[in-house]
């Protein structure tokens, strides 16, 4: 056996190493993300300033603009615990009725519109708990719960005038 023939081999078994060890991680990137899409994506994506930046559970703004009326979980896994909003972006018509339902996890949670626009009351954890707002007006509605505020529980309604999402400003 020679040292050429042997560097060869080498390098070949590094090589399958290396096509073996990206194939493995992209199907456990893959499994990691299953069951945790919303719908379909806005085709274009609103600015949102990095209001959701530390928002673990943001992944992109689901378009929902077809819908009458949306569900949107308070107390779904994020931010290490049951501390998000699902989906945490959600782009709809005008005159459209968002339903925040609670899921009993993560403790206490209310929702409350960093504008004014909409308070949920008093945080509660209770599963049954619902609040409902209607959007009538165009605009960019950010909102938090405010006991996990600071574990970047935050939320974002985008209404759009049309099909470009622009960008994104506040209501």
């Amino acid at each position: 056996m020679d040292i050429a023939t042997t560097r060869r081999d080498f390098l070949k078994a590094v090589g399958l190493l290396t096509v073996m060890g990206s194939a493995g991680l992209a199907g456990c990137t893959t499994r990691a993300n299953e069951g945790q899409s919303n719908g379909p994506r806005l085709p274009n994506e609103p600015n949102y300033k990095g209001y959701l930046d530390g928002t673990d559970n943001y992944d992109y703004t689901h378009d929902r603009r077809r819908n009458d009326a949306i569900t949107i979980e308070v107390g779904s896994k994020a931010n290490m615990g049951d501390y998000g909003f699902s989906p945490a972006a959600v782009a709809i018509s005008p005159h459209t009725t968002v339903t925040w339902k609670w899921t009993g996890r993560g403790g206490d949670h209310n929702v409350v519109a960093t504008q004014g626009t909409f308070d949920s009351g008093e945080p509660v954890s209770d599963a049954d708990a619902r609040f409902e707002y209607t959007f009538d007006r165009p605009g960019t509605y950010t909102y938090v719960c405010e006991p996990h505020e600071g574990m970047d529980m935050k939320g974002v309604i985008f209404i759009g005038l049309g099909e470009s999402a622009g960008d994104g400003g506040t209501a």
